[in-house]
């Protein structure tokens, strides 16, 4: 059954100060193509305080205008994320828009966030990876209960549409595997390593670039990369992983003099994830490895790589030649694109 969508957004980070303007360019597209008016219900995080408007504001607003401003004068104000989620259901929000900071260990509080929304009646289309990785076949069954939908495409791979591609475009492929380089800050890391710069100034490199997690050894150690490898092998082998479960190498202690000299033999080193299924049983590592010519994943400067290993079309390799915030707001758009279909009927129920 169509609805409009009545969005709550949680998180004003990066991602949703770029999904808001986006939001706003694509609405006349979203009239007329899909027939819907997205309206923003809410806006919430820990440092900006958390905002339900009592109608919703037609999304084409923030264009430019400043969300917080534009929301305040006439909303009610919570005082913290589970509030604002309980509030903006009674106000007739009915998707939820999860951006929050990620928890690698547990996936809280997102979890519990992500769950509140479920109970609420909502959609809830995330960027986080914690909560899918940790729990996203109990999160799956609870949406499918309430009759709603839980996507993520932009956990992994900031929004290129690989989960979508799977699910959409390749049934019945059989996919048997996957090898790929998930986690961009290890690659800019590696790089400028191997160009002669010590580990603290690849890491403010990194930073500056705006791509490393908020705490670096979230990407260094593998933990980021841990959770889109348990991500991927979830929903394109159904492996029913844990994050524990995947065999972690991360490239601390990796020396500047082994990470040059891989480079000059033409075998660059980069974080490598990978998943199979071998007789049933699922298997998944993240480790350095020295990647040789001839490899899929052998590029030096693309931001992301994926070889998915097909039993019906052999080897697809997706690149991605450039991430940002843009790509992944982007994926939260096509999420709430791919519901609204959803919907309508033509894409099934949940």
């Amino acid at each position: 059954m169509k609805r409009e969508p009545r969005l709550l957004l949680l998180g004003y980070g990066n991602v949703a100060r770029a999904l808001l303007p986006l939001l706003a360019a694509r609405s006349a597209w979203m009239v007329r193509e899909a027939g819907i008016h997205p309206l923003i219900c809410g806006l919430g995080s820990r440092r900006s305080g958390f905002l339900v408007h009592p109608t919703g504001i037609a999304a084409e607003k923030f264009s430019s205008a400043e969300p917080l401003q534009l929301l305040a004068p006439e909303s009610k104000a919570c005082n913290d994320a589970l509030s604002f989620i309980q509030a903006g259901s009674v106000a007739g929000a009915n998707t939820l828009i999860e951006l929050t900071t990620l928890n690698p260990e547990n996936g809280e509080p997102a979890l519990s966030y992500i769950r509140r929304a479920l109970e609420s009646s909502m959609d809830v289309i995330t960027a986080n990876k914690g909560p899918i990785a940790h729990a996203g076949t109990l999160l799956q069954t609870l949406a499918r209960q309430h009759g709603l939908y839980l996507r993520y495409e932009s956990t992994v791979m900031d929004g290129l549409p690989l989960l979508n591609l799977a699910e959409f475009t390749l049934p019945a492929v059989g996919i048997r595997g996957f090898r790929g380089l998930l986690n961009r800050t290890s690659s800019i890391v590696l790089q400028a390593m191997e160009q002669g710069r010590s580990l603290e100034e690849a890491i403010r490199e990194a930073q500056q670039i705006g791509v490393a997690e908020a705490n670096p050894w979230h990407d260094l150690d593998g933990w980021d990369a841990a959770m889109k490898t348990t991500i991927l092998a979830n929903a394109l082998l159904h492996a029913h992983l844990t994050p524990a479960q995947v065999q972690r190498t991360g490239i601390r202690d990796l020396s500047q003099q082994e990470i040059q000299a891989a480079a000059q033999a033409g075998t660059p080193i980069r974080l490598v994830s990978s998943a199979s299924i071998i007789d049933g049983v699922p298997s998944a590592t993240v480790r350095p490895q020295r990647l040789q010519p001839g490899d899929p994943l052998f590029i030096s400067r693309e931001s992301g790589i994926i070889s998915l290993e097909t039993e019906a079309m052999g080897t697809i390799t997706l690149i991605q030649h450039a991430t940002g915030v843009i790509q992944t707001a982007y994926g939260a758009l096509s999420d709430l694109l791919i519901i609204q279909r959803a919907r309508d009927g033509s894409l099934g129920n949940p």
